[in-house]
């Protein structure tokens, strides 16, 4: 298989798993909370905030179609892939999030996530996909080189180093989006 084949499946396939995570959780779903609105609305376009919903999970699953691929992931020094490990994951406008982050910053994870959410909302479901995928595979294998995930960590650490600031994630996301989309 070459690596293009590779990228076509993964995408293929994310974009499919995806979708069917956002159609079976979404339903489950809270809002964010008026405090939870009030802290990210600094940051964040209240609308988008409203869309949103928050999932409680014990844990996060890995998708099924990524076992066929871990001997080429093997190949990699980069760690594998484990989202089982993550405290959080995305689904277009759809947060799960593992109830043993809930003891932790919580807000400070949500709003990576929300990171998440304005990428999504910017280019669509299937081109973040695209991306992530391409970033993932271009980057060794290696997820937390992703230019998304750089992205949301460095909002994120952004928020966490001056709560008192505030700044406007979508013109962040944008800009730097147009950096990715340009090479």
């Amino acid at each position: 298989m070459t690596m293009n084949q590779l990228i076509a499946q993964l995408i293929d396939l994310g974009r499919q798993w995806v979708a069917d995570q956002r159609t079976a959780f979404r339903p489950l779903g809270q809002a964010l909370s008026d405090n939870q609105l009030s802290e990210f609305a600094r940051y964040f376009d209240r609308n988008l905030l409203t869309k949103v919903r928050i999932v409680t999970v014990p844990a996060l699953e890995n998708p099924a179609f990524l076992e066929q691929y871990r001997p080429i992931f093997a190949q990699s020094s980069a760690p594998v892939l484990d989202f089982s490990r993550m405290l959080g994951i995305t689904f277009v406008d759809t947060v799960l999030i593992v109830e043993d982050a809930i003891r932790n910053n919580l807000n400070s994870l949500i709003f990576h996530e929300l990171v998440h959410v304005v990428q999504y909302d910017i280019v669509g479901l299937d081109k973040f996909i695209e991306l992530f995928i391409i970033g993932w595979v271009n980057q060794g294998f290696n997820y937390a080189a992703i230019p998304l995930e750089m992205d949301a960590y460095e909002l994120q650490y952004r928020y966490e180093g001056d709560p008192d600031s505030s700044f406007d994630v979508q013109d962040e996301v944008s800009r730097r989006l147009e950096l990715v989309m340009d090479d």
